[in-house]
């Protein structure tokens, strides 16, 4: 198996959360990758302002304590120049 790099994954990250903000456990299995990995990721794309992390005490789902990650502004303007660029259009 290729080990895909973490460019790859922080735009698969991304690309989830788009539409829905989602927990570290529902990207892991969305993305394919271990806890660890979406974390650090995660914090990462954070810190450029591209996701926001938020601690939920008590997701409505299962109870347990969780961080729900959402994309902001910055993130879909990135998306959005990926797609240009994979397209020609830049």
């Amino acid at each position: 198996m290729v080990k895909r790099s973490s460019y790859i994954i922080k735009e698969k990250i991304l690309q989830t959360v788009r539409e829905n903000p989602a927990t570290y456990a529902a990207l892991e299995r969305k993305v394919n990758t271990g806890y660890r990995t979406i974390k650090d990721n995660c914090e990462e794309l954070e810190q450029f302002d591209q996701v926001k992390i938020d601690f939920v005490k008590e997701h409505p789902a299962n109870g347990r304590p969780s961080y729900l990650v959402s994309i902001t502004e910055r993130g879909l303007n990135t998306l959005k120049k990926k797609v240009e660029r994979r397209s020609g259009k830049t």
